[in-house]
């Protein structure tokens, strides 16, 4: 029993290890992830790396293939737009969930993320870090946990395809325009507002990142 409880921490540190070298475009879409080799890279055993990988596949993010392992699943402008379709729709739907008076110093956090994103130059994850610090402040005073989980899930899937647009760009930072935008419409009471903002940065973002897909 000592050893089981002990595993699932180191689990979830692996996955966390390899999703973001996806995250940071550090794997080529298409490799062949081999757990032995990254168990040896890491320091762990077989074990927790293959956890990882299947739970990697179970997101989507990997190819499993029997008896070949796993490989990162090449960037797929039909998925970015599924994915990009969907969150259009749920992120504004999990703000119009929310408390109709944002939360306590929210907006304050909100107009200090985007000061920092317009500050972030040339570190492309730490600007896709920003903008996820973003959504996460605009959406978490919605009481529904399981959507606001499902659309961090959603985000997850699209890091990567963020990082190949700002890379293939050669872009050095996210516009913050819309994200000023935003939060100057909740801080004038604004909400629908905030959420027409909202739903359209994600569809001229989707259409921006496709675009450099091809």
């Amino acid at each position: 029993m000592p050893s089981a409880i002990a595993r699932n921490p180191l689990g979830e540190q692996v996955y966390v290890q390899i999703l973001q070298r996806i995250h940071r475009g550090s794997i080529p879409a298409g490799s062949r992830l081999r757990d032995v080799a990254i168990a040896a890279e890491l320091g762990v055993s077989r074990t927790p790396v293959r956890e990882a990988l299947l739970r990697l596949a179970r997101e989507g993010f990997l190819l499993a293939a029997n008896g070949k392992g796993f490989r990162l699943a090449p960037l797929d402008p039909a998925e970015l737009r599924e994915i990009g379709t969907i969150l259009a729709a749920l992120e504004p739907l999990a703000l119009d969930q929310s408390p109709p008076e944002p939360g306590p110093g929210r907006l304050d956090r909100l107009t200090d993320i985007v000061r920092r994103l317009e500050q972030t130059r040339g570190d492309l994850a730490g600007c896709i870090e920003i903008d996820d610090d973003f959504h996460r402040v605009l959406l978490e005073d919605c009481p529904n946990r399981r959507l606001v989980d499902l659309v961090s899930t959603l985000r997850r899937s699209i890091r990567r395809y963020l990082h190949h647009y700002l890379e293939q760009g050669g872009r050095v930072s996210l516009s913050s325009l819309q994200h000023s935008k935003i939060a100057d419409a909740l801080r004038k009471g604004d909400r629908a507002g905030a959420r027409q903002l909202l739903e359209r940065k994600w569809r001229r973002g989707m259409d921006e990142i496709e675009s450099a897909l091809r």
